[in-house]
């Protein structure tokens, strides 16, 4: 998960990125006190969540969010401010949450909990370590063959094959193509159920 603090003080984005760490410790948490970063901090990085200020020298928080929800519509607002006055404004642009500075911890955690747009904590890094290779593919392979009683430059042979492949589709380096994986199954007298 990505997160963006948006505020013109810099006090109060080291404050909400303390009490996100807390709160999301495995959330990659960025934030600026100028206003001129903004956009490009979000086009660089397409964060899931943007804490957003509202009144800021020489521009205006709703805008801001409106140009980044044009860009990404399911990117999470969350309004932080200090002026109530903005938020009949703030709730047209569907923000997940209007929060009246100073942020509380439980206001943050009851936001962070009603997301309009849910994000998972999942990224793409882990979803391809714990999926593919290692934790999944490669080390199923590496059972069938040890249970077949095979080394791998014998499955290597059976698939022709480097011995080099065999090792990286079982120490996750690598995984095998649906075809090669199905011949795999094949060869270890595996069930085409396991694809």
């Amino acid at each position: 998960m990505k997160i963006l603090i948006a505020d013109d003080h810099q006090f109060i984005v080291e404050d909400l990125k303390d009490e996100l760490a807390e709160l999301m410790p495995d959330a990659l948490c960025m934030g600026t006190s100028d206003p001129n970063e903004i956009l490009p901090l979000f086009r660089q990085h397409r964060f899931d969540i943007v804490f957003m200020d509202i009144e800021m020298p020489g521009t205006n928080g709703i805008h801001l969010a409106q140009k980044i929800l044009e860009e990404e519509p399911l990117t999470n607002i969350i309004y932080i401010t200090g002026y109530t006055k903005y938020a009949f404004q703030a709730y047209q642009t569907y923000a997940s949450a209007f929060l009246e500075k100073p942020v509380s911890t439980e206001r943050l955690r009851d936001a962070l909990a009603h997301l309009r747009h849910p994000v998972s904590n999942l990224t793409d890094e882990m979803i391809e370590s714990e999926y593919a290779g290692q934790a999944i593919i490669g080390k199923k392979i590496q059972k069938w063959r040890e249970e077949r009683g095979m080394s791998r430059q014998e499955l290597a042979n059976a698939l022709k094959v480097d011995l080099r492949t065999v090792y990286r589709w079982e120490c996750a380096e690598r995984s095998p193509d649906i075809p090669t994986y199905m011949k795999i199954l094949q060869i270890l007298g595996k069930s085409a159920d396991l694809i």
